[in-house]
């Protein structure tokens, strides 16, 4: 019973890794690329921390329809908004035609549907249509208030400002749709880890949704499948980019962010994709050494697509 006792300790929690080792092989990929790298590795719930470029602002891509929706999410819990509340598809000439954020574009018109189904293709499918009304909806100014609430200075979403919304509109033409630090988004998701973005309800909503991620490539792509990934990805042209909560036997945020790359294609070898699913890699095998994990060969021919909408 005493040897028992004494065994409980040291099986209740793994010990802190050290983080030396996988910031010195992240490092020295990111120094290689032909474009800008950063990146945040926190270890759960109040470890320590690791980051390369971490103060610096790149643009979020998609990335930032986190901050939408937890926008939405806190204004359902104040009363503003209801779960169930509708909007009708925007007409097909003001809906946003990428190719691989699409689905609500096919819509017909007149369709309406409620915060729940938008904020889930915005999440879940990346859908950019979903973006455009749900960011509209809830307002520039009301996430950046909420992102500054939270600590978070320079995360911002930019697209589709009013005209007399200055800040917003300038920050757009350099960095698109949203700008942050991997340093403040790591902050962001370890708070999200920790149930403090919103009400316990609307907290547990976040996670569920994060949970059903489509483009699950990169770094939940990096982990065996039967760990739990809380992921949003982003790409544009100039930049790549994944935040995701990892629970595997040390919990841990990563957040990977790429900007001026040289490699601009829309290709499944883009330099920063394999940069970025390099960087998973390396953070998952680094914190797991008695449970490494390569994808299996052939796994980039079952990798999302988008749909292949031609």
């Amino acid at each position: 019973m005493l040897w028992s006792a004494l065994l409980l300790p040291l099986l209740a929690a793994p010990a802190q890794p050290n983080l030396a080792a996988i910031q010195t092989k992240m490092d020295a990929l990111c120094e290689k690329f032909d474009g800008k790298a950063g990146y945040c590795l926190k270890i759960m719930p109040d470890g320590p921390m690791i980051s390369r470029l971490g103060n610096r602002k790149f643009p979020t891509a998609s990335t930032i329809k986190t901050a939408i929706m937890i926008e939405a999410i806190n204004q359902v819990d104040e009363g503003k908004l209801k779960w169930t509340d509708v909007k009708e598809v925007p007409k097909t000439a003001e809906r946003t035609p990428n190719m691989s954020s699409m689905w609500a574009y096919f819509l017909r018109d007149g369709v309406k549907i409620n915060l729940d189904g938008w904020c889930n293709l915005m999440i879940t499918y990346s859908d950019n249509t979903a973006t455009k009304v749900v960011g509209m909806w809830v307002g520039n100014q009301a996430i950046y208030d909420r992102m500054k609430s939270f600590g978070l200075e320079n995360t911002a979403f930019l697209s589709y400002a009013p005209s007399d919304q200055t800040f917003f509109r300038r920050w757009n033409m350099r960095y698109g749709m949203g700008m942050t630090t991997p340093i403040e988004m790591a902050k962001f998701y370890e708070l999200i880890y920790k149930g403090k973005v919103a009400s316990e309800a609307g907290t547990e909503r976040i996670q569920r949704i994060l949970g059903r991620q489509y483009w699950d490539d990169v770094v939940a792509g990096a982990a065996p499948p039967d760990v739990r990934v809380l992921s949003k990805s982003g790409a544009i042209s100039r930049s790549r980019s994944d935040n995701a909560i990892v629970y595997g036997r040390h919990h841990y945020v990563l957040t990977l962010y790429t900007d001026d790359q040289a490699d601009r294609r829309w290709a499944s070898d883009n330099a920063g994709d394999l940069l970025l699913q390099q960087l998973s890699s390396i953070a998952w095998n680094g914190l797991h050494p008695e449970r490494p994990y390569t994808p299996p060969k052939d796994a980039g021919k079952f990798a999302p697509t988008g749909g292949g909408i031609e």
